[in-house]
C-alpha cells in the first residue's frame, strides 16, 4: 500500500516539472502504477478475510474497476504527450484521478487493519 501511495503521489509531482526527461518518468509512474494496483489486488484476492467475505470481495472488486476506469479514462484523455497542451485541465483531471486512488488505499488499509489475520 505504501508503494502504491509514493507512486501516486510521484504522479502528482512530475507534470509540475519541466525538463525534458518529465514524460519519459511520467509513462514509467504510470506503468509502475498500474503494476502495484494489479498486486495490490493480488493481495487483496488472497487475503482470507476479503476473499471468504463475498460481499467485501465484490466490494472490493467494484471499487478496482471504478478505480482502474478513472485511471484509463484520464490516461486516454491526457497521454503524456498532451499534458502541454493545458497544463492546468491536466492537473485537475489528475487530482480527481489521485483523490480516488487515496479513497480507495484508504479503504483497503481501513479493511486490513480491521481484519484479525
Amino acid at each position: 500500500m505504501d508503494a502504491v501511495d509514493a507512486v501516486a503521489r510521484q504522479l502528482t509531482t512530475i507534470p509540475a516539472r519541466r525538463d525534458p526527461q518529465r514524460k519519459q518518468d511520467l509513462i514509467a509512474a504510470r506503468r509502475e502504477l498500474a503494476g502495484r494496483m494489479a498486486a495490490a489486488m493480488t493481495i487483496g484476492e488472497r487475503f482470507a478475510p476479503i476473499r471468504q467475505n463475498e460481499s467485501l470481495y465484490a466490494e472490493l472488486r467494484h471499487r478496482v474497476s471504478v478505480l482502474r476506469a478513472a485511471i484509463a479514462d484520464h490516461q486516454a484523455q491526457w497521454s503524456a504527450v498532451a499534458i502541454d497542451s493545458n497544463d492546468e485541465a491536466y492537473l485537475l483531471s489528475a487530482s480527481s484521478v489521485h483523490g480516488q486512488a487515496r479513497a480507495f488505499m484508504s479503504w483497503v488499509r481501513q479493511i486490513v487493519e480491521a481484519s484479525p489475520e
